[in-house]
């Protein structure tokens, strides 16, 4: 009788075994992917692209959940998220860095980058390295790539010639400390609205004016309310795509590699279509009744470079850090 069941128990075992061998094999890793832009804006197609990469590159190696727009709320929800783990891989901008790790203010602050290419070498250099292993230190994320985005650019409801125009104007800013100290320096009047909200703003005159790079304002329709265009270029946009540090940490080697090389694909290919489709976002916001100015940027930067040593003195960013990055 023992030696019945015995036998009855192995070849149960061989049973279950080979039921499991023969299931087919499934994804080793669930990536929940998200951010908080605009469907079909530039970084929600980034997103696309990743996860498009991701899937020729690693095989079976990921399960990737793409949420897209703005379903788990606004950037820093989503960044909140991400901390936390429940948002493995976010697209987004190092902006949002900024409540964690002061220095990252920096790139927000008006006409610190010359033009693309100061950019790009400040995302390539020590100085950026360094400012990413704190964002890991002390948020619990991971940069894996970072690039280039097309620059900032107002929209306003009444054009604006020259500084003297936006005077006391009421101007829609992220919840960002230096894009509302930047704002107030050239004298207008930061307003912080989320951004799904800006285009009601906008609209019913909230606020006068935003600022935003061509391809997401297009995306919000920014200038449908706000049909004058104004090429001030003052914050040389980046964008990047991070893992969550524990996520992160729980890959091997190799899916680590997978991982990293799609996301610098995706950002490349990124930086690539904003520098290449800009002007024909613009070029499309004027056949829908826009009107696009360039405007003499000297007055507003010499506003903001003579602001830097008193937001060093504050603490916005580490003291040297802005002429560290401009000597680049």
């Amino acid at each position: 009788m023992g030696g019945k069941t015995m036998k009855r128990t192995i070849l149960g075992a061989v049973t279950a075994l080979s039921t499991i061998l023969a299931l087919p094999a499934s994804a080793e890793t669930g990536l929940v992917v998200a951010g908080s832009e605009a469907v079909d804006s530039l970084l929600d197609r980034m997103a696309i692209r990743f996860e498009e990469i991701l899937s020729e590159t690693g095989g079976d190696a990921f399960d990737v959940n793409l949420i897209r727009g703005q379903s788990l709320g606004s950037a820093q929800q989503v960044m909140e998220q991400h901390q936390a783990g429940s948002v493995d891989v976010m697209y987004s901008r190092p902006d949002w860095f900024t409540s964690n790790v002061a220095d990252f203010q920096v790139m927000s602050w008006g006409f610190t980058f010359r033009d693309r290419d100061h950019m790009q070498n400040f995302l390539n250099s020590d100085i950026f390295a360094g400012m990413n292993q704190q964002v890991v230190d002390q948020m619990g994320v991971r940069v894996l790539a970072a690039g280039v985005d097309q620059p900032r650019i107002l929209y306003t409801r009444m054009p604006v010639n020259s500084i003297d125009d936006i005077q006391d104007m009421r101007m829609r800013v992220p919840g960002i400390r230096a894009y509302l100290q930047m704002w107030e320096t050239v004298g207008a009047v930061p307003t912080q609205i989320a951004w799904a909200e800006a285009f009601l703003a906008l609209q019913s005159g909230v606020v006068d004016g935003a600022e935003a790079d061509a391809s997401g304002a297009y995306s919000q329709r920014f200038h449908v309310a706000a049909p004058n265009i104004t090429l001030t270029n003052h914050v040389m946009s980046a964008a990047h795509i991070s893992v969550n540090e524990a996520t992160w940490e729980s890959l091997s080697a190799e899916d680590q590699a997978i991982l990293q090389d799609a996301a610098a694909q995706a950002v490349a290919w990124m930086s690539t279509q904003a520098q290449s489709e800009s002007q024909g976002v613009l070029d499309t916001m004027v056949a829908e009744g826009a009107t696009v100015s360039d405007i003499d940027n000297e007055p507003f930067a010499e506003r903001a470079g003579e602001a830097v040593p008193a937001m060093e003195a504050e603490g916005l960013w580490s003291e040297g850090l802005w002429q560290r990055i401009r000597d680049l």
